[in-house]
């Protein structure tokens, strides 16, 4: 089951940055060269629970936040495309999978974005949404380790 969702996560994170240039080296990532969340700039959004959205990446919009106490497991990987800069996030929560789709699927309408998939396969959910500006969101979450929801994010800021 967990070996499925990871596999869908994949497929979906990897066509969504497939248009996308790689704006950095190939090299890893190291804890020092990475942008901690809290030095990413806050992104207003237009509803009171989201005033602590930390965003993923500077400049990422406010549908591309860290899900309340969740913990990257990684920092993001974020490329400049086409449809504007976007990223991929891996990151895991005390949530429900439930939950987590739910606070996505209401940042993205909060944010001017429209569902356009829906998936439930065993306890792992999927949602998607986007703008005809080319803004989209896609969120994964499945039952990971110790009682924790295992997260795939992938955005495009759209023009």
């Amino acid at each position: 089951m967990k070996v499925y969702a990871k596999t869908i996560a994949v497929m979906v994170l990897a066509s969504s940055l497939a248009a996308c240039g790689d704006t950095g080296s190939n090299a890893p990532i190291t804890d020092a060269q990475a942008t901690p969340v809290d030095a990413a700039p806050k992104t207003p959004v237009a509803t009171a629970e989201s005033a602590d959205l930390q965003p993923l990446a500077a400049n990422a919009p406010a549908f591309a936040s860290l899900y309340p106490g969740a913990t990257l497991l990684q920092p993001p990987v974020t490329a400049d495309g086409p449809d504007g800069p976007g990223g991929i996030a891996e990151f895991t929560t005390p949530a429900t999978p439930e939950q987590v789709i739910e606070h996505y699927r209401t940042l993205a309408d909060t944010n001017g974005l429209d569902p356009v998939m829906a998936m439930n396969q065993g306890n792992a959910r999927a949602f998607a949404a986007l703008d005809a500006k080319g803004a989209e969101v896609q969120v994964i979450a499945s039952p990971g380790d110790q009682n924790l929801t295992s997260v795939h994010l992938t955005w495009k800021s759209g023009h």
